[in-house]
């Protein structure tokens, strides 16, 4: 039933109500008497109205309506509710991690699709491999599937962590888990690294997955939104690491030592890591110890055994090694050190580190128990106490001070590095094994040594004390018995130590080191087991009664004891079986092996019947027995009573071991040849601390059984005294001695061979003064034989060995204690001082009257130097010959008197020189020569200046010589010496090389040169200036000085000099100019070089400058350069104008404004240029292209930057008829290259200025080149109209002009070309091209092409894109002959800029119900035109896609039926176009239900453009986002809108078309059709638009060579 007739009924039914209540009011009214009177009447009920389920005829209508809501229910719930079903069991579901595996190389055979579709190489940095295993709970009853929408985005802390794919699973009651092998992609690296962190330490955390998904059921499919927070458990910061093994291999030689760590870690986390090699830095309480590296681990969930191995770097902070050594104590003693480790790195490759992997564990600090599995270890295995100092005394008899240097003992390290122990301490308790302990002893920090490869540990013990437990004193003093009387004593050690030890980390401390072990100690065997040797007696002093002696005893102590005895031992001492007196030790310390002990003793020869016997025999050097015994009384000290009182030694009183008498001194008077009375002084030494006074001595000298004399005298009126442990000298006791010649000769004789001489020289000199005695030899008087023979040492060496034999008998008084002494002593040496020359004039005399013998004097080279108008100093080198055969010594006391051509000049003073016997002498010495005549001395060096050679005569008086050690005085000599002269230094002087460097400050240009002279005299000079001057032609141009001038007599010297050219007059200019002319064409001057002043350190030396100006040396050659001087390196001409439009365009003319020529000036002094004049050949290659004759102008030089400036104007630049070809090709050249280089060839003419005068430098040669290069570009165009041929456009273009020529072109043409096809010409009137950027505006642009060229070309202008073009040339570019070819010839590049134009402003779409049925609508749309001129748009083939969900394209334009035109900037509302709807009804109902509706554009777009006959072309074209409205075609209601936005028409903005309507933004081309040239590329690639595939749009990719 219809609305209208359920409206009908119920207008019937209030009808007939009406009619009832009517009809009865009626009837009232007429019994209205009676009726108000006695009856009350009430309004009777309506008639009951018939229920409409009864009336049949709504019954159709009803089962219509139910069928309507059946359909409506079932539809709502397939529909409408199925995906919030979906998407309610979604959130219901559970969703938990069993494992999730990372890993960073892909799994070796994937099993799905997405694992394989990811089974690729990965940036480990951002993303890594994930197995991952899930299990889904409450997925309710249906089955069904899931497709992700991947990638799910991974949430930590409320932040994108990253993304994965997850694959299509199923769901249902016989499904519950997702298994995937996919790629984790990290969002964000540095908060991923704080996730890591967190899962690393935390014991769980929240993962938030979030996705959208597909779910499939009953034949629907939902999109639903998977949002899950998964609770998973974290490794928990790694609690339960167990090390399994803990080792020090062995030291690192790099440093350090190496590690080796095994242990578990237990992850109780189901995520999974390969970490591949991990590297952690260990520290201990807070000490980074170094790293360690795990290589192949993978972390998962339970136990994970890791092998770390590294090195333990060195340390140097103490605190640091402190608790490094801690933590071995505690690993040694068994308990448990608490180290922690951080990571550094981790590669899963092994070699590449993963950034935020290696983050997160240098974040995370895990703790790691280091234990010995075995518990405590014995360090210390056995103990030697080695050598044991003890010192006690009666105070400290039960409390002795131990030390033990070398105390230590066997140990095993438990780690296999290096270790040196360098320090222990001790607690320790020592007993008698048997018997109990004794006493304690504590020993600080004590250096030590260790060999840990021999297991070896030594260590020093110092004073430490040894306190006997009370009660035990027995038992140390059978202890103190055994190790005194014993070989072997056996000794308990227990206790605690610490020991500090050097390893390859460092200094560390270890304690808690457990001692308890038994040792062996030697005995010292009553000090019997070696004899002992008394090694020295000292007689100290004597009494009345006795000598008192001290008595050094050597005995060998075998123990390990070191024993201090405080206060006095006494023995009884014996000597021959009778006791002599007593022996006592006072503060004994014996050592351990050899000791030397010194004992007092008391001692009286005089008492015993054999006692002088003994005194005697002990001088003489004989040995006595003796020995010492022990007694109850030896010591007060308790401890020691029992050990000392048994000793008894044994020994041998040995003879002293060194003579009384040291030697003897011989005197020789000079009267002692007459008197034969000669003085001896005896030398004695004494070995005893006390004094020897001697009474009285007789005593007979012999030498090999001669006499040589005696002496007998009585002291006792003036004793002589010898104090204790000093020598004395005696005075000097009359000796008779034989004087005899003969005998003397042999005496010296015997002596020289026993002091090994050489006796030659003695017998030649013997034989020469007529001596025979026995033994000599018949020696020839060679002077070889006097070689380096000096008689006096000969005499004196002999005396030297002379060695007496002595018998003696004295008197002797030591102390108060008088004895005789009796003793022989042989051997004694005599010893002689120069007095014993005194013997020589016996038989030298005679020898010495030849030593100078005709000597001759000659000079080799003499060096002046220094000198005055007083003196000079010299350096003479010289020779002596003809010295006779005897080498002797010269003396020169007075100076010696040189004389020239008979007057004498100078005196000159000489050191002594000795000479060789038949020899001579060579000498090298300095010389004070003073002016003795100063005109003398100047006409000398005048002379020796310009001769070849001259004559000394040498004069010297009282000299002296000095052969055999014997001096003779007061001898003469005269000699003449021949030196040779310098000759006038003709041919001598060569200049080398000069420069001119500068402005002199005294006027005109300093010069500097270096030379050199040969000079041919044996006379050389070193002065400290002379002058010399230069002259040209006999032209003074200047004076040179050398200082210093040092000249090396006959050899090349080299000389620099210094000085200046003179300013001159324009005439002597123009004679000089000759020289710089010279020096510009490489060629030489020559000049004259004359002597003017010699000066000294004092000023001007007026004899030696009279002398040196009168030298004069010509032909001397000033040297021209090496290479000719390129003086002009290049010319520029700046401002050149070029007019073309003349009369005749092969000569224009030409003008500039500044011509600026760079020269390099040779010389180096500022060189000016006044005025210049040039003949120029313009050229390129070897071709000339014109000809630039410049006249003379005036020109201004910078000397700073040395450019000579000048200007000219009206000057034709001449083209010659056989160079007009040429330059018109090289007008092209220069137009196609970017660089092209021009040549000015010619010659120069200058004046230059100078500090000396203007010089006219004439037929300058110059060569040089210059270069161009230009661009192009356009900088803006608009559209205004357009023909069938071509659309018009009006632009700005500019040019670049590179050079500084300025050219009039009048009017040029070119062509623009995209991809090699003209695509437009440039049309440019009265055209003038300046140096630098050219602007042109008002060019014409005729712009047109093939659609395949041009259209991409439109496409990319419309799209905001660039577009490179090609700017060309064409021989209709001018109408100039001489530029034609050169603009026909450019070929430049440019970029037509893009615009965004925004051509669809919007669109209404509009559909009726049977055009959606039969998937069609009607499209509405705006255009905008930002042209200057009309176009049509004639066709549009387009697709228009909406962005929802995804992108997916809701329909397509295949063409429009009616043209539509819009205005010039303006716009226009084009009649509908069909448009085919390719959208299914879900994806419409998504765009139905958008609250926004935005359409992307494609499109294929022909158009006429400047009105009906204008030009029309194709292009391509693409906008985003364009604002649609979506209306429903309900027939007579109208439209029935569906939402979106109205076409906003006014938001169009005239003009370029830059601007976009604010609903409305054009993006960037998807696909490209040209990109831009890079300036660097050699390839670019291209994407076009040619076909499609699978209904879509695929570009094609070309490469192509740019």
């Amino acid at each position: 039933m219809t609305t209208a007739e359920h409206l009908d009924e119920d207008a019937l039914a209030i009808s007939a109500q009406d009619e009832y209540y009517h009809n009865a009011r009626e009837r009232s009214l007429e019994d209205d008497g009676d009726a108000f009177s006695d009856v009350y009447f009430e309004k009777p009920p309506p008639p009951r109205k018939r229920p409409f389920y009864k009336k049949k005829r709504n019954w159709a209508i009803c089962l219509g309506i139910v069928a309507v809501v059946v359909v409506v229910v079932v539809c709502l719930i397939v529909f409408v509710f199925f995906g919030k079903i979906a998407q309610l069991l979604v959130n219901n579901a559970g969703l938990s991690v069993n494992s999730a595996y990372i890993t960073f190389t892909p799994t070796s055979s994937p099993q799905s699709t997405l694992a394989k579709r990811q089974q690729q190489a990965i940036n480990m940095q951002t993303s890594c491999y994930m197995a991952l295993d899930g299990s889904l709970s409450n997925t309710g009853p249906i089955s069904g599937s899931v497709h992700f929408h991947n990638p799910v985005q991974v949430f930590y802390n409320d932040t994108v962590l990253g993304t994965l794919e997850l694959p299509d699973t199923q769901i249902g009651p016989n499904h519950n888990s997702i298994v995937a092998d996919t790629v984790f992609q990290i969002n964000n690296t540095q908060f991923f690294t704080k996730f890591a962190e967190d899962m690393l330490v935390m014991d769980s955390f929240d993962w938030r997955l979030l996705a959208q998904a597909d779910v499939s059921a009953i034949g629907r499919t939902a999109t639903v939104t998977v949002d899950k927070t998964l609770n998973i458990a974290g490794m928990g910061g790694f609690k339960d690491i167990e090390v399994k093994d803990f080792q020090l291999p062995s030291d690192d030689p790099s440093g350090g030592v190496f590690v080796a760590v095994s242990a578990n870690m237990v992850s109780p986390s189901p995520i999974g890591v390969q970490l591949g090699t991990i590297v952690l830095d260990i520290t201990y309480q807070g000490v980074n110890l170094g790293n360690v590296t795990a290589t192949n681990v993978t972390m998962k969930q339970g136990d994970n055994p890791v092998v770390m191995k590294g090195t333990i770097k060195p340390l140097s902070n103490p605190d640091d090694l402190a608790k490094v050594g801690d933590m071995i104590s505690h690993y040694i003693s068994g308990s448990v050190a608490s180290a922690s480790a951080t990571g550094v790195k981790v590669a899963p490759d092994g070699t590449t580190p993963i950034a935020w992997l290696s983050n997160a564990f240098q974040a995370t600090q895990l703790t790691v128990g280091i234990k010995n599995p075995s518990g405590p270890m014995q360090l210390i295995q056995s103990v030697a106490m080695g050598a044991v100092n003890m010192s006690v005394s009666q105070a400290t008899a039960y409390s002795p001070s131990l030390s033990a240097p070398g105390a230590g003992g066997s140990f095993h390290f438990p780690f296999g590095i290096s270790v040196a122990i360098h320090a222990v301490n001790l607690d320790l308790t020592m007993g008698l094994p048997g018997v109990g302990n004794f006493s304690t002893v504590s020993v600080p920090w004590t250096p030590a040594q260790s060999d840990t490869a021999a297991g070896k540990l030594s260590f020093g013990v110092n004073q430490a004390a040894l306190n006997v437990i009370p009660g035990q004193e027995q038992v140390f003093n059978t202890f103190v018995y055994d190790i005194t009387s014993s070989k072997v004593a056996t000794l308990g050690i227990a206790g605690s130590g610490g020991a500090m030890a050097t390893t390859a980390i460092g200094n560390i401390t270890m304690n808690g080191i457990n001692i308890n072990v038994s040792t062996t100690m030697n005995g010292l065997q009553f000090l019997n087991s070696t004899p002992s040797v008394i090694s020295k007696v000292d007689l100290v002093g004597g009494t009345q009664d006795a000598l008192q002696l001290a008595i050094d005893v050597s005995m060998f102590n075998p123990s390990d004891f070191t024993l201090a005895v405080g206060g006095d031992l006494v023995f009884n001492m014996f000597a021959m079986g009778m006791q002599l007196g007593t022996a006592t030790l006072s503060n004994l310390t014996l050592v351990r092996g050899a000791n030397t002990v010194t004992a007092i003793a008391n001692f009286n020869p005089n008492a015993v019947p054999n006692g002088g016997q003994v005194l005697s025999g002990f001088i003489e050097g004989k040995n006595t027995s003796a020995s010492i015994s022990g007694f109850p009384g030896s010591t007060n000290i308790p401890s020691l009573q029992q050990a000392f009182e048994a000793v008894t030694i044994s020994t041998t009183l040995p003879g002293m071991n060194q003579s009384l008498i040291n030697g003897g001194t011989l005197t020789v008077p000079s009267d002692a040849p007459q008197t034969g009375t000669v003085q001896v002084a005896v030398n004695i030494s004494n070995p005893f601390t006390a004094g020897l006074t001697l009474l009285s001595v007789q005593a007979a000298a012999t030498y090999k059984g001669m006499p040589v004399g005696n002496i007998n005298q009585d002291l006792h009126a003036n004793p002589f005294v010898v104090n204790g442990h000093s020598t004395a000298l005696s005075p000097g006791y009359n000796m008779s001695m034989n004087l005899e010649p003969s005998a003397l000769a042999l005496l010296m004789r015997n002596l020289a061979v026993d002091a090994h001489l050489d006796t030659k020289p003695l017998d030649a000199l013997l034989g020469l003064a007529g001596f025979h005695v026995a033994g000599m030899e018949q020696i020839a008087p060679d002077p070889a034989v006097f070689n380096n023979f000096n008689i006096s040492s000969y005499v004196m060496t002999c005396i030297s060995a002379l060695r007496a034999d002595m018998n003696l008998n004295a008197t002797l008084k030591v102390g108060d204690y008088v004895t005789t002494l009796a003793f022989t002593q042989t051997g004694v040496p005599v010893g002689a001082g120069p007095s014993v020359l005194n013997l020589l004039s016996i038989v030298a005399l005679p020898l010495l009257t030849q030593i100078l013998n005709g000597a001759n004097m000659a000079f080799e080279s003499v060096i002046l130097s220094n000198p005055t108008e007083a003196n000079a100093q010299a350096q003479i080198v010289g020779s002596i010959t003809n010295a006779g055969p005897l080498a002797a010594l010269i003396a020169f006391p007075q100076p010696l008197t040189v004389q020239f051509q008979g007057k004498p000049i100078a005196s000159a003073t000489l050191p002594s020189i000795q000479t060789v016997g038949n020899v001579g002498a060579k000498f090298n010495v300095s010389s004070t020569m003073t002016i003795l005549d100063a005109a003398a001395m100047e006409t000398f060096a005048a002379y020796m200046i310009n001769n070849p050679s001259f004559d000394w005569t040498v004069i010297g008086t009282g000299m002296n010589a000095t052969a055999l050690d014997y001096t003779f005085t007061n001898i003469s000599m005269t000699k003449t010496v021949s030196i040779k002269g310098c000759n006038g230094f003709k041919n001598a002087v060569n200049i080398e090389n000069f420069t001119l460097p500068a402005n002199d400050p005294a006027g005109g240009i300093t010069l500097v040169a270096s030379a050199t002279m040969n000079n041919p005299s044996q006379v050389g000079f070193n002065i400290a200036s002379v002058q010399f001057d230069g002259y040209y032609q006999g032209l003074y141009i200047g004076p040179m000085f050398a200082a210093p001038a040092v000249i090396a007599p006959n050899a090349v010297s080299s000389v620099q000099l210094k000085g200046r050219l003179i300013p001159q007059s324009d005439a002597n200019m123009q004679k000089l100019t000759p020289v710089f002319e010279n020096y510009l064409n490489a060629t030489d001057s020559i000049v004259s070089v004359k002597g003017n002043t010699v000066a000294g350190t004092q000023g001007a030396i007026q004899w030696l400058t009279n002398a040196f100006k009168t030298l004069e040396v010509d032909n001397v050659a000033l040297p021209g350069p090496k290479t000719k001087p390129n003086l002009i390196q290049s010319i520029t001409i700046g401002n050149l104008g070029l007019d073309f439009t003349g009369s005749d365009q092969w000569k224009p003319d030409a003008s500039s404004t500044s011509i600026q020529a760079a020269i390099k000036n040779p010389f180096g002094f500022p060189l000016g240029v006044a005025s210049i004049a040039m003949d120029a050949r313009m050229t390129s290659g070897s071709n000339t292209l014109a000809e630039l004759n410049l006249p003379t102008q005036k020109a201004s030089t910078d000397t700073a930057t040395e450019v000579v400036t000048t200007q000219f104007s009206g000057v034709p630049l001449v083209i010659p008829s056989d160079s007009q070809d040429t330059f018109a090709s090289f007008v092209k050249v220069l137009a196609t290259s970017k660089n092209t280089s021009i040549g000015l060839v010619g010659t120069a003419g200058a004046l230059a200025t100078t500090a000396i005068g203007n010089i006219q430098l004439n037929g300058v040669a110059f060569d040089v080149t210059t270069s161009m290069a230009g661009t192009a570009k356009i900088l803006s165009f608009s559209v205004t109209g357009g023909t069938k041929d071509y659309a018009i456009a009006k632009g700005s273009v500019e040019l670049t002009n590179p050079s500084q020529v300025s050219i009039s072109l009048g009017s040029i043409s070119f062509e623009i070309q995209s991809q090699g096809t003209k695509i437009a010409t440039v049309l440019a009137d009265n055209v003038t091209l300046k140096p630098g950027v050219n602007q042109l505006n008002g060019v014409t642009l005729q712009m047109g092409g093939p659609t395949n060229i041009f259209g991409p070309v439109l496409t990319r202008y419309f799209t905001n894109q660039q577009s490179p073009l090609a700017v060309l040339g064409t021989p209709d570019s001018t109408k100039l002959k001489p530029l034609q070819q050169g603009l026909a010839a450019i070929r430049a590049t440019t970029v037509l800029p893009g615009v965004e134009a925004n051509i669809l402003l919007g669109a209404t779409v509009s559909m009726s119900l049977e055009e959606l049925l039969a998937g069609e609508g009607k499209a509405i749309a705006t255009v905008s035109n930002f042209f200057q001129t009309p176009y049509t748009v004639t066709n549009a083939v387009s697709k228009i896609y909406f962005n929802g969900t995804s992108r997916f394209l809701v329909g397509h334009v295949e063409s429009i039926s009616t043209p539509c035109t819009v205005p010039a900037q303006g716009t226009a509302v084009c009649d509908a176009w069909t448009v085919k709807i390719d959208a299914n009804l879900i994806q419409l109902a998504e765009v139905v239900l958008a609250p926004e509706k935005y359409a992307d554009l494609t499109a294929t777009i022909s158009a006429t453009v400047g009105g009906p006959d204008g030009y029309s072309t194709t292009f391509d074209y693409f906008q985003y986002k364009i604002p649609a409205k979506l209306e429903l075609d309900v027939g007579a209601l109208g439209h029935l809108p569906l939402g979106g936005e109205n076409p906003n028409t006014n938001s169009l903005i005239s003009g370029s078309g830059t601007s976009a309507p604010a609903s409305s933004t054009t993006k960037s081309n998807p696909f490209p059709l040209l990109p831009t040239k890079s300036a660097s590329s050699t390839t670019s690639k291209f994407n076009l638009w040619p076909f499609k595939r699978d209904e879509k749009w695929v570009p094609l990719p070309l490469k192509t060579a740019v």
